[in-house]
């Protein structure tokens, strides 16, 4: 349970070096998705002689019970929701300067715009699902109930949430933001355990990043 604990920190330690220490997107993208979110579980499953069908059945590689067309209608839905809520917003949760000047420093302005979004849609929704609805949970059940097992990885997944949000945004903001990533985590989390998959998690988490990409190209791109 103890090297458990520590892979769950290493995900805001992750970020903290990256964003905080280095002032680096680029080194955040490697330290986090690859160094955390892709390569320990990995290694977990390698050091325990997993096979590659329980890999996949143990982390939510299922389809689950959801339509194509239900995930694109909740996808869709979530898009739409987030968007409209930093159009209404954008005036009130940033300062828009400030913040063009972090991404500056973070090296985004330097990173070529589809990589930068394909990252950040396509990598993050798969990569944070993958770990966390996927390994972390399925990992957490052999020690907790579900109730604890949701909670406690979603606690760990807000952490580093409030760490960019709180940079990039006001602190009132940043706090709506922390209560909505700990409630989709939830949900997240809930699904993943009643259903077995992380399917839904990763098409609803990859609508909501969408949404946010959208917002940064139009207000502040």
């Amino acid at each position: 349970m103890t090297g458990l604990i520590l892979a769950m920190c290493l995900a805001p330690a992750a970020i903290t070096v990256g964003l905080v220490l280095c002032r680096s997107a680029v080194l955040t993208f490697v330290f986090f998705y690859v160094g955390v979110c892709l390569l320990l579980p990995v290694l977990d499953a390698f050091i325990h002689n997993t096979s590659t069908a329980a890999f996949f059945k143990n982390y939510g590689f299922r389809t689950g019970r959801s339509s194509v067309v239900s995930l694109l209608l909740y996808g869709g839905f979530v898009f739409a929701a987030v968007f409209l809520l930093f159009s209404l917003l954008q005036g009130k949760i940033w300062d828009s300067t400030e913040i063009s000047l972090v991404l500056s420093e973070w090296g985004i302005n330097r990173m070529n715009p589809v990589v930068f979004v394909s990252v950040m849609v396509l990598a993050n929704a798969f990569l944070e699902e993958f770990f966390w609805r996927g390994y972390i949970i399925h990992k957490l059940s052999v020690f907790y109930g579900n109730k604890t097992v949701i909670l406690l990885s979603s606690a760990f997944y807000t952490s580093y949430h409030v760490i960019t949000t709180g940079i990039l945004f006001s602190p009132g903001y940043a706090a709506v933001s922390t209560v909505l990533v700990f409630g989709a985590g939830v949900l997240w989390g809930t699904v993943r355990v009643k259903t077995g998959s992380i399917l839904f998690p990763v098409v609803t988490h990859l609508f909501i990043d969408l949404a946010i990409m959208a917002a940064y190209l139009k207000f502040l791109s």
